[in-house]
């Protein structure tokens, strides 16, 4: 360890780092959030096998705290492969929502109550594709 420069350490810093998984996105929102809707961006798929949701991140792609009850809200995502949406209530269960087949898109409407929701989103076929994820609050 003696012989080794700061700049080879910095070296394997990066190389270590790289080799991990990004942390997931944390956001909050409450109602009449701006702008609307809020798009987030990320890869599908990953190294958990899950029965309903194909492969899954070890870690959710985005947690998004809902600072207050919204009578209507949907998380709307875009993405190519067979992508799929598990969704972590705050109760602690799950809810996985495949793609449409017709236009690969994944709709997740209705009633939000406050809290932390975790959300993983997968590829049945374990591939990695960037998605477009969107929250809105019209209908």
């Amino acid at each position: 360890m003696k012989n080794l420069t700061i700049s080879t350490l910095a070296t394997l810093s990066l190389v270590l780092l790289g080799s991990y998984p990004a942390l997931s996105q944390g956001i909050a929102i409450a109602p009449r959030f701006q702008p609307d809707p809020m798009v987030l961006q990320g890869t599908s798929g990953g190294s958990q096998a899950s029965p309903n949701c194909g492969q899954l991140p070890a870690t959710p792609n985005h947690v998004v705290q809902l600072n207050s009850d919204f009578p209507y809200l949907r998380f709307s995502l875009q993405g190519r492969g067979q992508p799929t949406l598990m969704i972590r209530l705050p109760n602690g269960s799950t809810s996985c929502v495949s793609a449409d087949r017709a236009t690969g898109t994944i709709n997740a409407p209705g009633y939000w109550e406050q809290g932390s929701y975790q959300l993983y989103v997968g590829d049945r076929t374990g591939e990695q594709h960037p998605y477009t994820l969107s929250i809105t609050q019209q209908r």
